[in-house]
């Protein structure tokens, strides 16, 4: 008969025990979920204190502090959160035990505590009776006793708080980085702001200087000069600047510009109106050279003698003075003399039959002058025609 009493009394105490356990472990559960909130909480707090003072203080150094802000501020929260839950929120037994016995249960849950393992008569009705006040127990007193938000309101007005300050002045210090607002420059007002200056060449040329340099706004830049290779002729800057050489002065923001140069090939136009001619009206340059024994009268006399001089200046005007020392030939007449005039005809002509050398001597002058003065080689072409020219006078 003992023997059955002790079965049953193990058997009933198994039965409270696990009854227990399951309460116990929904109201810790409970317990834990709060826990990590809080933390949570009171880690943003701490992340946007962190955020908001790297914000400003990048804006004060005029430093472009935003990503930094960032992510301090979240790695700050991160580990706050972990150390306040494992190091103060995170519940043991005992606050689990308290907190039960605060929904009127009367330390009745922690005097089952401690009588656990006790196999008692005065112990299992112990057990029981706080296992039926358990039971007992409403929806609304676990509420009020295990509250999954357990922040009080002025730790949560202090969170938004420090969260709003960190949100504006993150994006502050993000609008005076791009330059949107501008930054107070407590700290640095001197600051200085490098900027780049580029001179490019894309094809038939190079740049004597320094291409890339670095400067500080307002600072003048080093000359370079535009030099054309063999066979190319200098145009212009890409900003429009038509002189070979330049010296950028008070340069406040990146420059870069480019070389521009036009090869010289046979029967190519050249756009004197936008290169270094300086011209108003285009320039053929045509291949089709003179002949040397050809010659313009341009109304010169001839230097052979003491004879007559052709005169050129008519429209018709042609022929040669011959004999010693007669006449001027004007019109379709011949001058008499000994030297010969020296009159103009058809065959002095060069371009496509109208165009004479007097017509584009000057044009072709002018552009040798402006590649000799950039640094350059005079074409072989161009050499050609003058020599043609000077040869044949």
């Amino acid at each position: 008969m003992k023997k059955n009493h002790e079965t049953t009394s193990s058997s009933l105490m198994e039965d409270l025990s696990r009854r227990q356990a399951d309460l116990f472990a929904a109201y810790r559960r409970r317990m834990t979920a709060a826990a990590v909130i809080s933390s949570a909480c009171f880690a943003l707090m701490i992340g946007a204190t962190v955020a908001f003072l790297t914000a400003l203080l990048s804006w004060l150094l005029d430093y472009n502090g935003v990503w930094l802000a960032v992510g301090l501020g979240l790695g700050s929260a991160a580990l706050a959160g972990c150390l306040l839950f494992f190091l103060k929120f995170r519940p043991t037994q005992a606050d689990v035990v308290r907190r039960i016995d605060s929904m009127g249960l009367e330390e009745r849950t922690v005097t089952m505590v401690e009588l656990r393992g006790v196999n008692s008569s005065m112990a299992n009705l112990q057990r029981a009776d706080t296992t039926q006040k358990l039971h007992a127990v409403t929806k609304e007193q676990t509420k009020r006793a295990f509250p999954y938000f357990a922040v009080g309101t002025a730790a949560s007005v202090l969170l938004g708080v420090l969260l709003l300050l960190a949100v504006g002045m993150t994006t502050v210090t993000g609008l005076a980085a791009s330059g949107a607002i501008p930054s107070p420059g407590i700290v640095s007002p001197d600051k200085e702001q490098f900027i780049t200056v580029s001179y490019l060449v894309d094809e038939g040329g190079e740049i004597e200087g320094e291409e890339e340099q670095i400067l500080t706004a307002g600072e003048d830049a080093t000359p370079v000069v535009a030099v054309a290779e063999d066979g190319w002729a200098f145009v212009r800057w890409s900003d429009g600047n038509k002189s070979t050489q330049r010296t950028d002065l008070n340069v406040k923001s990146d420059l870069i510009v480019t070389a521009i140069f036009e090869e010289l090939g046979d029967g190519e136009d050249i756009d004197a109106g936008d290169d270094a001619l300086d011209k108003d009206d285009e320039g053929d340059y045509d291949q089709n050279a003179p002949n040397p024994d050809e010659s313009n009268g341009a109304g010169a006399g001839g230097d052979a003698g003491d004879g007559g001089e052709g005169d050129g200046d008519g429209a018709t005007g042609e022929g040669t003075g011959t004999g010693s020392g007669g006449q001027e030939g004007e019109g379709n007449g011949n001058g008499q003399g000994s030297g010969a005039g020296g009159g103009w005809s058809d065959n002095n002509q060069i371009i496509d039959g109208n165009t004479d050398y007097r017509d584009v001597l000057e044009q072709y002058l002018d552009m040798a002058k402006d590649i000799l003065e950039s640094g350059g080689e005079l074409p072989p072409e161009l050499i050609q025609f003058i020599e043609d020219y000077y040869g044949g006078l």
